[in-house]
């Protein structure tokens, strides 16, 4: 628009279909140039937004939160685009809340706080901490239960409640609490607990089995939505962009929706009185906007937040329900909403909050219950251990359980803090904590592969000098894709931690396996992997073979190679060795010629491996929770929800370590192992997202 292509006839559309086609070709979308954009769903508008930006061949592309709405498949192809420009010299001014995704493409930071720079700083020199001290302040807390005020009778009494499944099966089983006035009750829970379906049925959206639900003394149970609204129970619901804005209206509009009635008699609205609702809750929430007649869209996610919570605030409620309200915000706006909950709470509000990160328990809640299988399972109060709340939710169990039947050391599992399909973050949380422990061990000669999971890892890895630590890499790297760093891991991770560190300088395959074994000669490579021989600890990714695989957008292997690989069976990587679902290798033309080393020289290492995923191709290809080889009651709680159609969330991150002796291990993960040795769940993982340490070579997630 305003750059309309030109013929001798006026407006050439063929010509400008053809170049709006290549474009979406390079974003990997397909999408048709004669769709209308209405009819796209929200993250491919954002892709039509990226496309028509790249088509000015700018020298400086300005990107703000271009990833808010892509999912994790779309995220890469846009870091690939990304890499690509730079390479072509176009600086890139890149805008995110996303603390990991920010760290994993930038050079250089600048953190900005209420319009000010407040710091600045190279990639190297930074990690997550730095930031969020930057954002929030040195003494960042979200706050704790307020005092100095008695709280009222019960404001909302919940008795025997029950909320079934698609299924029939109860998902809340006869449940019963009170919550009173001024108090502020946390309900913690894994993921399928119960956590969100029992809000959602006390506010009105599923229905219940039995049971009954008293606001202040009067059964609501058989009132709607908008009835409990109006008798003042609300709900934030968990997906403030499906179920808590509309996108296509204002701030003001939305803060005002949900009190309409009050300035509305008939078919004339009092515009005074709708104006200083909207001025209210802008104050009372203090959201940052440039005016109420700004499109929603305009907002952060935290200040989008505060527009949902101040909608149903100025409903005046009696009691406040909301559902992981803290959910994809950064840091300082979750301070924000906390506040928000005791000043409510202060004011006589009644206020729960479900949430399964166990920090946000211990911020301003006055009870925290806990949830497991549907049901209470434990009561605390604010001073509580968090091991206890976890031991109670069945969490330490679940580690256990993990640790026990996998013979792991221990184990660690993260709760998904951003992106629902990929929850990158919190497997660099993870993942980065255990590769912490691992450094503290003191020098070695550390092997390193590469890879977006990795590269997470290093990236929550705190400023860690290791003296005497060698970092070498395990891989060749080159690839087709001039735009693509294949030592970025490599390079950061010594930056990290002031190591020498040593890369293998040729490409990830050979073009003959003749070639391979002429670059596994070469001097440079020859004393690197003898280097690697030698190693500590080995840090490897582990990646998989559908067709979005990073090894495939990475331009390490093509499409096609991949697509070989895996009809021959392959449902994942390690190091450049590919095994099926039972975890036997796996061998094809392509596989022959990547230059890694062989299994038998890696015998006897300690393995730390990394592993992410959660896509939907993911979980078909490797048969996701149903091979965990868990309890069922562990599997309901931690595999992807499928029983209704809007579940959006997936199994939590595992990071563990793992010790054993040999490559021909019976644990059921294990890779590379002799054909007679078949083990179920090899391929279990590939919808988790795991760090874990071995000494037995490389294996599967």
């Amino acid at each position: 628009m305003g750059r309309e292509i030109r013929g001798p006839r006026g407006v050439d559309f063929a010509e400008e279909a053809q170049q709006a086609r290549a474009l979406m070709e390079e974003l990997e979308e397909e999408i048709d140039p004669l769709t209308p954009v209405e009819d796209l769903r929200l993250g491919q508008q954002q892709i039509v937004e990226i496309a028509r930006a790249l088509s000015v061949n700018s020298r400086i592309l300005i990107m703000d939160e271009p990833t808010s709405a892509l999912s994790a498949s779309e995220v890469e192809v846009l870091f690939k685009v990304i890499r690509d420009l730079k390479a072509r010299g176009v600086a890139i001014v890149y805008i995110s809340h996303h603390l990991e995704e920010a760290l994993t493409i930038t050079d250089h930071a600048v953190v900005l706080r209420d319009g000010a720079m407040t710091a600045y700083a190279e990639r190297k020199d930074i990690d997550l901490e730095w930031i969020v001290r930057h954002m929030v302040g040195e003494n960042f807390d979200l706050g704790s239960p307020p005092t100095g005020y008695a709280m009222g009778e019960v404001a909302l009494a919940i008795e025997e409640v029950s909320v079934p499944d698609a299924s029939g099966a109860d998902l809340v089983d006869r449940l019963s609490l009170s919550v009173r006035k001024g108090e502020i009750v946390c309900i913690y829970g894994l993921m399928g607990a119960g956590r969100t379906e029992l809000l959602e049925a006390v506010a009105g959206r599923l229905p219940l089995t039995s049971g009954r639900v008293l606001l202040e003394g009067r059964d609501v149970s058989r009132l709607s939505i908008g009835e409990r609204i109006r008798e003042g129970l609300v709900l934030v619901p968990e997906d403030r962009q499906r179920d808590g804005l509309v996108q296509t209206m204002t701030v003001g509009e939305n803060l005002s929706l949900a009190s309409i009635m009050d300035f509305t008699k008939g078919l004339f609205t009092s515009r005074a009185r709708e104006r200083a609702v909207i001025n209210d809750g802008i104050r009372q929430t203090q959201v940052k906007t440039s005016g109420p007649g700004a499109m929603i869209g305009s907002l952060s996610g935290g200040n989008q937040q505060k527009v949902v919570i101040g909608k149903m605030l100025a409903t005046h409620p009696r009691v406040v329900l909301l559902d992981e309200p803290s959910r994809g915000i950064d840091v300082g706006a979750k301070a924000e909403v906390f506040r928000l909950l005791a000043e409510g709470a202060r004011k006589g509000l009644a206020v729960v909050y479900s949430t399964s990160e166990v920090n946000e328990c211990l911020s301003v809640a006055h009870r925290i219950l806990v949830m497991r299988k549907g049901r209470i399972a434990a009561e605390f109060g604010p001073d509580v251990p968090k091991e206890r709340i976890m031991a109670a939710s069945g969490e330490v169990d679940l580690k256990q359980q993990i640790a026990q039947h996998y013979g792991l050391e221990t184990c660690e599992i993260a709760s998904d803090l951003h992106r629902d399909d990929l929850p990158l973050e919190a497997l660099g949380v993870a993942g980065g904590r255990v590769l912490a422990d691992e450094l503290a061990r003191g020098p070695m000669v550390l092997g390193v592969s590469h890879g977006r999971t990795l590269l997470a890892c290093v990236g929550n890895l705190p400023a860690l000098p290791v003296p005497g630590l060698k970092v070498v890499g395990l891989m060749g790297g080159l690839t087709r894709s001039a735009g693509i760093n294949p030592h970025e891991v490599v390079n950061r991770l010594a930056e990290r931690t002031k190591a020498e560190a040593t890369v293998i300088p040729v490409p990830f395959t050979a073009n003959s396996e003749r070639d391979r074994e002429v670059l596994m000669g070469q001097r440079d490579v020859a004393s690197a992997y003898a280097l690697a021989e030698g190693a500590g600890l080995l840090l490897v990714g582990v990646g998989t073979t559908v067709p979005e695989a990073e090894l495939v957008t990475a331009g390490m292997v093509t499409p096609e190679e991949m697509a070989a690989i895996a009809a021959a069976g392959g449902v994942g990587e390690m190091l450049g060795h590919f095994f099926d679902a039972q975890g036997r290798p796996v061998q094809t033309e392509v596989t022959r010629r990547i230059v890694t080393l062989s299994l038998d020289r890696l015998r006897g290492r300690r393995i730390l491996a990394v592993a992410g995923g959660g896509r939907e191709g993911v979980r078909r290809q490797g048969g996701a929770g149903e091979r965990l080889p868990l309890g069922p009651r562990h599997r309901r709680a931690h595999r992807p929800r499928h029983r209704r159609p809007d579940a959006r969330r997936g199994r939590p991150p595992c990071a563990d370590r793992r010790r054993d002796t040999s490559l021909r291990s019976r644990n059921p993960w294990q890779t590379w192992r002799p054909a007679a040795e078949s083990a179920q769940g090899s391929s279990a993982a590939t919808s988790t997202s795991a760090a874990s340490s071995s000494r037995d070579g490389p294996s599967s997630r």
